[in-house]
């Protein structure tokens, strides 16, 4: 299960802005996240998170 209000904190920390968040049909990826202007799916959504994350 994907703890959503825990991914959207950890993108405002990060200072995205996040403008919605929306249930789409199972077959479609479950989420899709309006991040910065930009509607990404739930991998996209991680990938971003993941790509800032210090090495």
């Amino acid at each position: 299960m994907v703890d959503i209000d825990l991914l959207v904190a950890a993108l405002r920390k990060r200072g995205h802005k996040v403008e919605g968040i929306f249930k789409v049909p199972d077959n479609a990826g479950d989420y899709e996240f309006v991040v910065d202007g930009n509607t990404l799916n739930l991998a996209e959504t991680r990938q971003l998170l993941e790509s800032e994350e210090p090495k």
